[in-house]
């Protein structure tokens, strides 16, 4: 994958990987669905599993489960694109645009109320 020099700026500046902070949104959105906590770790599972097959993750989903984590990764991988590139204000919007569309309307609301506090992007940038 070929980033441009911004890209990469902003990712080692942060000092995590893009894999890494798309997981972490990712498991920020998990926690936001209402899952029972038991099923939350498998959740998180295949939410990492789809985001390190990157493309090959466009299989279709086997169950609910991993359905809930395709549409977690798509907005995880997007949000975090985007902040990459315009910070949290171009993660919010390219959410917001995306949502019904390419992404799963409810999630991208529990994204947006998520990602609207700064201290969600400290805590993202800090590793909390």
């Amino acid at each position: 994958m070929i980033h441009t020099q911004q890209e990469q700026f902003q990712t080692e500046k942060a000092g995590y990987s893009r894999e890494s902070r798309a997981s972490w949104i990712g498991s920020k959105l998990a926690q936001s669905t209402g899952l029972p906590v038991e099923q939350l770790d498998g959740l998180h599972h295949r939410i990492w599993m789809r985001i390190l097959q990157g493309e090959l993750a466009c299989n279709p989903p086997r169950d609910e489960m991993d359905q809930v984590a395709a549409h977690i990764v798509a907005i995880a991988t997007l949000a975090e694109a985007e902040s990459a590139l315009g910070g949290a204000k171009a993660a919010i919007s390219a959410v917001m645009r995306a949502s019904g569309d390419s992404v799963d309307p409810m999630l991208a609301q529990n994204f947006i109320r998520l990602a609207s506090s700064p201290i969600f992007w400290m805590a993202m940038d800090s590793g909390g």
